[in-house]
């Protein structure tokens, strides 16, 4: 395409030098005068010159004899400015023979004619040559353009193809770890970006799997501590509601829920009963078998109360051998007879291992209900303590013997417990 331009430049170049020198001849031949013979030399050197630099570029045969003609022209037209200048040379010597100026004339338009359709051909040739190496050019540039389209395309439609693979392959890993699978890991052929995402994804699942580990190991501590703390909890609660030997409920808890349960008998306009018990006959078991048996006749009294009694009602010990039963509610005095009555042999018929042998022990009850023997915890017991002395009282009246004077016995092994029990009979004023 350079060399197409550069001869079209030096052809143009051409032309106007030949130009010139046609312009130069037309002078010359108005004037027949040395100067117009020098001007017209000088606008033929220039050609010359012209034509001889187009001549080191790359043409070929049909173009460089154009050129050759083109010159040879210029060496006629030369010789033609010879024999003009003789012409001149004579007519101011008068003595030579002259050239015949129409015939000057005529060769000089001949020659100018044949230098210019010379150099219009070379033009043709030249633009003719440059159309068809541009439309070769055009056709390689499309071919290349097409060729490295394809190219483009094929490792477009690769890489896409890569892309959607390891995409997916991505995708599959991002849904197992969605559902909770943390072992598996995605694979993808190394060398580019999803490479690197695939490692770092792997990566994140493994630290992810030692985050869950340590939050299931955290979790199972923080749930075997909760545990231990509830344990401590209800231990606490136990020991600040219940009694540590026998289980039923402690002084300060009775005292909580009857407060309670008052409050509420007072808003409905209920009956409760609080029944006060102690134990006949307790401080012979224990001087005679010591604490470990008194102990265990204790915890068999509670046991014995809480199956004859409703699971709502409240059984407390408030003493070493005193009980406060609370009944809530009651509808009349007769229910709370009937559960007197059902509690009255409750101590009858304890079989003690440690003594192997069955002791009996005597109930002293006493009994308030409210609203009519108090409305207050304090006045409940006080008023059922009283009954219970008297009741008490009432009981050793009948008796004939002190208790506290007899032996206290146990049955023995050798004899059946249910046949030949012992009744203790206490008859001590505080008792």
């Amino acid at each position: 395409m350079m060399r197409s331009y550069e001869k079209i430049n030096q052809l143009i170049e051409v032309q106007l030098s030949i130009d010139l020198v046609r312009s130069n001849l037309w002078l010359l031949q108005q004037f027949q005068d040395a100067k117009a013979i020098n001007e017209t030399r000088d606008s033929l050197a220039r050609l010359s010159r012209i034509t001889n630099i187009t001549s080191e570029l790359k043409l070929n045969q049909y173009e460089l004899r154009l050129l050759q003609n083109i010159q040879r022209h210029e060496q006629n037209l030369d010789t033609l400015l010879g024999l003009t200048e003789r012409n001149l040379k004579n007519i101011a010597n008068s003595n030579e023979p002259l050239t015949s100026n129409a015939t000057l004339t005529a060769r000089y338009n001949m020659i100018i004619q044949s230098l210019s359709e010379d150099s219009l051909r070379f033009q043709q040739i030249t633009i003719r040559n440059s159309q068809q190496s541009e439309k070769q050019h055009l056709y390689i540039n499309a071919a290349l353009v097409l060729a490295i389209a394809i190219l483009v395309s094929i490792f477009s439609i690769q890489t896409l193809t890569s892309f959607k693979r390891k995409f997916y392959t991505l995708m599959q890993g991002i849904d197992a770890l969605a559902k909770g699978d943390l072992s598996s890991k995605v694979t993808m052929s190394p060398g580019d970006e999803f490479a690197e995402l695939g490692d770092a994804f792997n990566e994140m699942k493994s630290d992810l799997t030692q985050t869950m580990q340590r939050r299931d190991e955290l979790q199972q501590e923080v749930q075997r501590q909760t545990e231990q703390l509830l344990q401590q909890q209800e231990k606490l609660r136990q020991m600040a509601e219940y009694d540590d030997l026998t289980g039923v409920y402690n002084r300060g808890a009775a005292q909580n829920y009857i407060s309670l349960s008052l409050e509420r008998c007072k808003r409905e306009g209920l009956q409760a009963a609080l029944l006060f018990i102690d134990l006949d006959k307790f401080k012979p078991i224990n001087d005679q078998y010591g604490h470990k048996v008194g102990d265990f006749v204790l915890k068999a009294i509670a046991e014995r109360l809480k199956e004859k009694l409703r699971a709502s009602d409240i059984i407390a010990r408030i003493g070493g051998d005193e009980f406060i039963i609370w009944l809530d509610p009651i509808k009349d005095r007769q229910q709370l007879e009937s559960v007197k009555l059902k509690l009255d042999n409750i101590g009858n018929g304890i079989f003690v291992d440690e003594i192997n042998g069955m002791l009996d022990v005597g109930l002293s009850i006493g009994f308030s209900i409210f609203p009519n023997d108090g409305e207050t915890i304090t006045a409940l017991i006080g008023h059922a303590d009283q009954k219970m002395y008297l009741n008490k009282k009432q009981r050793k009246d009948t008796q004939l013997l002190d208790a506290d004077s007899i032996p206290v016995q146990a049955i023995p092994s050798t004899q059946t417990p249910e046949k030949t029990p012992f009744v203790f009979v206490d008859f001590r004023p505080d008792k």
